[in-house]
């Protein structure tokens, strides 16, 4: 990414991620408020799964470090790891870890299909956040 650490790490919080991922609007239930924290509790749209409770687990700018527990009821549960790190002069590099598990043999597919295109979702993840800083402007909701 073309942003320092400091600047590309907060796009990997529950608000950050408004900014450059399309239709992403969570619902904070606990504390109140979009600040990233330890032990913040928000909700999100899963298409076509449901609802997802997330719960940060982690929450460490200094180190780059953010993680993520959540759960979608009677279908899948993920744990999410994100480190961000320098890479050259103002620039920095994510790495992206999902341990995702089946709740319900209806998501087993789902699972695996996940599994099969971690890369691509991946290489969409980075193009969105591409777009995000030359173009400089939030998305739009779907």
């Amino acid at each position: 990414m073309a942003l320092p650490v400091s600047d590309a790490f907060p796009l990997f919080s529950a608000e950050g991620e408004r900014r450059w991922v399309a239709g992403w609007d969570p619902r904070y239930l606990s504390p109140n408020g979009p600040h990233a924290r330890e032990g913040l509790v928000f909700q999100t749209i899963k298409e076509g799964v449901g609802t997802a409770t997330w719960v940060q687990t982690r929450h460490a700018p200094a180190a780059g470090v953010a993680s993520f527990v959540y759960i979608v009821p009677d279908h899948h549960t993920a744990m999410v790891d994100v480190r961000v790190t320098p890479d050259s002069d103002n620039r920095s590099r994510a790495s992206v870890k999902y341990r995702m598990t089946s709740l319900s043999s209806d998501a087993d597919d789902f699972v695996r299909a996940f599994g099969e295109a971690f890369e691509d979702f991946m290489a969409q993840w980075a193009q969105a956040i591409q777009r995000h800083i030359v173009e400089g402007a939030a998305l739009t909701r779907e």
